[in-house]
């Protein structure tokens, strides 16, 4: 007995001697199925994670996960006021994939990745595990399929950052589960000739940049109650171009808050000739913790913001700065006033 002791002893001088740490145990991984359908190992609960995907960078601010981030795009002015241990997180440019020896210097414990070739396996063969936070190949189908793959994927990350944040995770799906019933219980009573048309753009900057069929924005209009025009193209990102949004007309311009497209949009005479911008209809869709378009956390405010938009007499009574201060408030567990409400939705940083 006396000499298993020794030898445990003499066995972690030799690790902690030569900076390798501990020895690691089966109990310190779990299996998990990630967003790709893969079934991974992953770290019990990661502590140094690196976010190649904005989105995952989000879920995990969100659950409260923030402290555990080393590496990711940049955040936004709402994501460092209202989470400030991510303030001095480092952070990269486009386009997001990861550099190994930077990785390593860092000592990621996980990546998260968005599934492009090659990806996973050139962190992998550093011996860096790795998760799919997102997958644009799966894109959902129908309205139910949208829904549970949008919360399949915040209990994922549940899963994935341990106990504490799992319970926010369900949490949080029993907040989104009860808002958009409430909104589908109205517009899934509109008919179709009552629905307005709506065109999406300006991702990056770019009014032509849109999503197409299935993507996020296409089904966030569906709940709210319109019609995607950029649907004729089944792509999760897609490139339009002029003469098919003349064409088109749409009844309402949405413009992304990322980037500086709605300037661009209301100087050029191709945008001024429509009749949504004519008529006062184009909006920038609010940027908060991470940009509402691009499957944010706050998706569940979008989905009410563009129904009082879409119908507006009937989503009157719904107060949009009151549901965000109740939101940031249950679901982030973050206080925000009604002045900073209004900052957000008009995409305005904080004072």
């Amino acid at each position: 007995m006396k000499d298993k002791i020794l030898l445990l002893i003499l066995t972690v001088l030799l690790f902690v001697s030569f900076g390798l740490g501990p020895p690691v145990r089966a109990a310190d991984y779990k299996t998990i199925t990630d967003m790709d359908d893969r079934r991974i190992e992953v770290p019990a609960i990661p502590k140094r994670i690196a976010c190649m995907h904005g989105v995952s960078s989000d879920r995990i601010v969100m659950l409260g996960k923030g402290n555990c981030l080393v590496l990711t795009m940049k955040p936004s002015p709402w994501a460092h006021r209202l989470y400030p241990e991510i303030r001095n997180v480092e952070t990269m440019q486009p386009p997001f994939t990861g550099n190994v020896e930077k990785l390593l210097r860092l000592k990621v414990d996980l990546v998260l990745y968005s599934p492009f070739p090659g990806e996973a396996e050139k962190y992998e063969a550093a011996g860096i595990r790795t998760a799919c936070g997102f997958s644009a190949r799966k894109r959902p189908r129908t309205i139910n399929e949208f829904l549970d793959n949008f919360k399949r994927q915040v209990l994922f990350f549940g899963d994935l950052l341990g106990p504490d944040a799992k319970t926010r995770a369900d949490k949080y799906c029993l907040y989104f589960d009860g808002k958009i019933s409430r909104i589908l219980a109205i517009t899934s009573k509109v008919e179709k000739k009552d629905r307005p048309t709506v065109y999406y753009g300006g991702r990056g900057g770019d009014p032509l940049a849109s999503q197409g069929k299935a993507s996020f924005m296409y089904w966030i209009t569906e709940v709210s109650g319109g019609i995607f025009l950029p649907q004729a193209f089944d792509n999760n990102f897609t490139e339009v171009n002029m003469e098919q949004v003349l064409s088109w007309d749409p009844d309402i311009v949405l413009v992304s808050g990322w980037g500086n497209a709605a300037e661009s949009v209301r100087k050029n005479p191709n945008w001024e000739s429509m009749r949504a911008v004519k008529d006062g209809k184009l909006y920038v869709i609010p940027n908060g913790v991470f940009m509402w378009d691009l499957a944010s956390g706050e998706s569940v405010l979008l989905a009410i913001y563009l129904a009082k938009i879409f119908h507006p007499d009937l989503f009157r009574d719904w107060d949009m700065a009151g549901e965000m201060k109740t939101f940031y408030s249950e679901v982030y567990g973050k206080t925000i006033t009604n002045e900073d409400a209004e900052r957000i939705l008009k995409c305005l940083p904080p004072m």
